[in-house]
């Protein structure tokens, strides 16, 4: 195969031509189709089989292939068998002739209803194990290369699929077993000989029970045994037991099992240009392009160099799941928890983004200065002192020694009066921040002009400009930032806009939860 000789692929179809053909015939029930995946998989294994680790598993390779390209195409709900064909005496897989006798079967139409009833109460996957397991003889490790599984995980599928088979198989042959014998007239026993065998048995019944010893007292856990093996042996139908064993067609059912129903099942005959067509294919240089083209449709491969199949994840991806799931419910974990824990929770840590903290401004009262302490104030006219605009001036002191504080005086008239300062005007009153971290706020002054100063409630609220100054008929538009954590809860906050005459304008703000 490395060496593209035809010999080799010659005789690689005609060990697993016939093979591949009847497996694509059984998952797709159609000759067309089946024979379009054998010749697809012949071509895509010239290119691509060299390509796996275990050369020992090309068997597993050819079947993967041919697996994904059924899927691909999409697979019988029923594994398909040709109604007109019969049983073979000899085994699929079996070259040569049977040592075994023939075993005495029904006919092929009642053993075509017992496969096909058997295999309907199976899923999809299971009649695909039991079919590679049984007929297509693929022992665990192989099988699970070809559906790709664990050898583990392949047995136990095996074991699980015989098991489901089996009982389907009683279950039907049981019910067939029923039909037959209400078909059957009811034969007439004769009264005297019953009457006579029942006298002759009386006595030895009767000296039966004499020499039986006394039952002995079953304790808890024989109870529980003898119960369970009453529930067991659920009473069955008499006379369908009696004519089962007499039957000889009953009989005949009963030697049939799932396994051997399998090999036995008739086999498709394999197109004879099947084997030519690919041939041409795989060796013709014209049909490069073709050849890449159909190695292109078969998917992707495997870190083994198996064909990957399209109902089982790799194990990348399970492994990206297990991972992505995790994180998932730590991250739901952690939000529940913050929720349940309440709005309470600091949030000056694990900021995001990392916004800049600015000096947040503050109101502080400068204590007034004495006469014999500090600076003096300035002298207006008629020598009283005069202290700062809108800052009481000192007061003299009394006879008594006791300092005073100082009585405040209207600044001297003047030609030159400072304008009246206007009114603050703060809208909006209400900021509402859902799903968003920026809004605005703006400032405007009626009247006159207005200095102003402004502070937040909390750490979170930051303002792009924290006092400042507007002539008259003036606006001036702040924005206003929302930091949070990484996880941010819900809250509310104020924010104070206080202009010079000392009157307080508040905007609250109020915002949702955030993440990151």
């Amino acid at each position: 195969m490395n060496e593209r000789d035809e010999a080799a692929l010659a005789a690689l179809y005609d060990e697993y031509g016939e093979r591949l053909y009847d497996y694509a015939m059984s998952m797709s029930g159609d000759g067309k189709v089946a024979a379009d995946i054998v010749h697809d998989t012949f071509i895509d294994a010239c290119r691509r089989a060299p390509r796996m680790r275990d050369h020992l598993h090309l068997s597993s390779w050819l079947y993967g292939a041919a697996r994904r390209r059924c899927i691909r195409r999409g697979r019988a709900k029923v594994l398909f068998w040709d109604r007109d064909g019969e049983f073979t005496d000899i085994p699929f897989l079996d070259r040569a002739e049977p040592d075994d006798p023939v075993p005495d079967w029904p006919p092929a139409d009642e053993l075509h209803d017992l496969l096909r009833a058997s295999l309907v109460r199976l899923e999809p996957v299971d009649q695909e194990v039991v079919l590679l397991a049984f007929r297509h003889g693929l022992r665990p490790a192989r099988l699970g290369a070809t559906l790709g599984l664990t050898a583990r995980r392949a047995a136990m599928r095996v074991r699980k699929a015989r098991a489901a088979l089996e009982a389907a198989l009683r279950k039907e042959a049981g019910r067939l077993g029923r039909d037959c014998a209400a078909t059957e007239p009811p034969a007439e026993e004769p009264k005297s000989t019953a009457v006579a065998v029942l006298a002759a048995r009386a006595p030895v019944r009767e000296k039966r029970e004499e020499e039986a010893p006394p039952p002995a007292e079953p304790d808890g856990k024989g109870r529980w045994q003898i119960l369970h093996r009453r529930g067991d042996d659920s009473p069955a139908d008499p006379s369908a037991e009696l004519h089962a064993a007499e039957c000889p067609d009953c009989r005949r059912r009963g030697r049939v099992t799932a396994a051997a129903l399998l090999r036995r099942a008739p086999a498709p005959v394999l197109p004879a240009a099947l084997r030519h067509r690919v041939m041409h294919t795989a060796t013709d240089p014209e049909l490069a392009g073709y050849r890449a083209d159909i190695a292109a449709r078969g998917g992707a491969l495997t870190p083994s160099g198996l064909p990957s199949q399209p109902d089982v994840p790799s194990p990348f991806t399970r492994r990206w799941l297990f991972t992505g799931g995790g994180m998932a419910g730590a991250l739901a974990a952690a939000l529940v928890a913050v929720f349940v824990m309440g709005p309470g929770i600091g949030a000056n840590t694990l900021s995001w983004p990392p916004f800049r903290t600015h000096p947040q401004p503050s109101i502080t009262h400068e204590k007034p200065e004495s006469q014999g302490h500090g600076k003096k104030g300035q002298e207006g006219p008629g020598g009283v002192a005069q202290g700062r605009p809108g800052q009481a001036p000192p007061n003299p002191q009394t006879g008594d020694g006791d300092p005073k504080p100082r009585v405040p005086s209207r600044p001297p008239p003047s030609s030159n009066r400072p304008a009246k300062p206007g009114v603050l005007v703060v809208n909006p009153a209400k900021v509402e921040m859902y799903g968003t971290k920026t809004a605005s706020v703006s400032l405007a002054a009626k009247s006159g002009p207005v200095t102003w100063t402004a502070m937040t409630s909390s750490s979170q609220l930051i303002l792009s400009e924290m006092q400042g100054g507007m002539p008259a008929d003036g606006t001036t538009r702040l924005t206003l930032t929302l930091r949070t954590a990484l996880i941010g809860l819900p809250g509310q906050g104020t924010l104070t806009f206080t202009d010079s005459e000392g009157a307080p304008h508040e905007v609250t703000v109020v915002w949702g939860a955030t993440i990151l």
